[in-house]
């Protein structure tokens, strides 16, 4: 239905809202699938391996069996994106929460749930085709996202062996909007698409605690997501408007189920990830992650567009922390967590046979608060895509604040 329509100018030079992605590559598909985990999984490269008895591991379930307090998790994020192309450079800045989740543990088995971000969408581009007579300027502008609502569990079936469930009921709205300007024409014409998402998904995961000696554990993990299929209702009308935006007195509804569009399918790709770490208790840690996920999956068949494929893609992560003196009295910095970590995603998304990866650069530090809650601040640093074949490079600066908090009051009101 459409063509992608690059070179694109940015032309935002800075947005701010409520939402966890402002990016030209939100365009594709049902926007930028969102890696969500707690501040201090996504500090050590969003390692998902690392588990202990306070915090939570919301990306695997199974790491919920060694959970021995309630956990209360809220992360928030603030990204700061610069966009460049062969003759434009551009800015943009959002913001919003990242996730609230709440971890309680139980004899026989823990528990979690909770909100995060699946998807988003975001962008503003502009793209100016003087060849055409008379001249015209498309405006293509997005919004909405995918949220996941999530319950997992996690129980321990042999010793330091856990296993997990996580499903997620998905939803939410993509909007996508493409209005064409002609020159010296006074009404403008808009073609708006907008979808209404839900479908389930479900992962299962696996982790494996094993103490060598008296200090060095080892950290092994597994999470398998198998392929799912949200639904899609969509709708699509073209409408005049006049330069204040204002409608311009005509309408027409798209007849979306003579095309077979007015219901379609989202399918969500299999993934299966594995992770490998080593650490001393309360004193450090360094693990390495890798996570494949299959081709073929985020596709919005309402915005058809050539010259885009989804591929399989892999994701490599590795990070870590050291804690100098958890128990410290004398020096508050020998207290602080420090974190850091590097990710990297290659493949996924293609525009004009062109491999979109996406690099970033993790550090941050876990402050202690009364007993054993903590608030944690990171910080990212990573670029994504590049400006050859008529792409735009994206550079972003995030910073991360979360909250972990905990307590004992679920397992003293039951067992005592």
């Amino acid at each position: 239905m459409y063509r992608v329509l690059l070179p694109l100018i940015i032309i935002s030079s800075f947005s701010y809202s409520q939402k966890s992605s402002f990016s030209p590559y939100s365009y594709f598909g049902v926007g930028d699938t969102n890696f969500t985990a707690t501040v201090e999984n996504q500090m050590m490269g969003s390692n998902t391996v690392y588990y202990d008895s306070v915090h939570q591991n919301m990306n695997n379930a199974a790491t919920l069996s060694k959970l021995k307090f309630v956990n209360y998790s809220v992360g928030v994020g603030l990204k700061n994106s610069s966009y460049n192309t062969e003759s434009n450079n551009e800015k943009s800045t959002v913001a919003g929460i990242n996730y609230i989740s709440v971890a309680i543990p139980t004899k026989l088995l823990s528990f979690s749930f909770g909100i995060k971000p699946q998807t988003s969408v975001g962008y503003l581009l502009e793209n100016d085709d003087k060849s055409q007579s008379p001249p015209e300027l498309n405006r293509f502008t997005g919004s909405g996202g995918i949220s996941n609502a999530f319950v997992s569990i996690g129980f321990e079936l042999f010793k330091n062996w856990g296993f997990g469930l996580s499903s997620s009921y998905a939803f939410g709205n993509l909007n996508h909007y493409h209005t064409k300007i002609l020159e010296d024409v006074e009404l403008y014409t808009t073609v708006s698409s907008e979808s209404s998402v839900s479908g389930l998904d479900y992962n299962f995961s696996t982790a494996y605690q094993k103490t060598f000696g008296e200090k060095i554990t080892l950290y092994t993990g597994i999470i398998y997501q198998p392929e799912a299929n949200y639904t899609s209702q969509n709708n699509q009308t073209i409408n005049t408007i006049n330069p204040n935006g204002n409608f311009g007195g005509d309408s027409e509804i798209i007849d979306l189920s003579s095309l077979g569009l007015k219901e379609t399918n989202i399918k969500i790709p299999k993934s299966i990830s594995f992770g490998l770490g080593f650490g001393e208790d309360k004193k450090w840690y360094i693990g390495a992650n890798y996570k494949k996920t299959d081709a073929g999956g985020y596709k919005n068949q309402l915005m058809s567009l050539e010259n885009v494929e989804f591929n399989s893609s892999q994701t490599y992560s590795l990070g870590g922390f050291y804690l100098p003196k958890y128990d410290s009295f004398t020096n508050f910095f020998s207290t602080v967590t420090y974190r850091a970590g590097l990710r990297f995603k290659s493949g996924g998304l293609y525009v004009n046979n062109q491999q979109v990866n996406e690099i970033g650069l993790n550090f941050g530090f876990g402050i202690p608060l009364a007993g054993i809650s903590s608030a944690n601040l990171g910080f990212e640093i990573g670029q994504r895509g590049t400006n050859k074949s008529s792409l735009i490079k994206e550079k972003f600066f995030s910073i991360r604040i979360g909250v972990s908090l905990n307590d004992l009051w679920f397992i003293r009101s039951m067992y005592n």
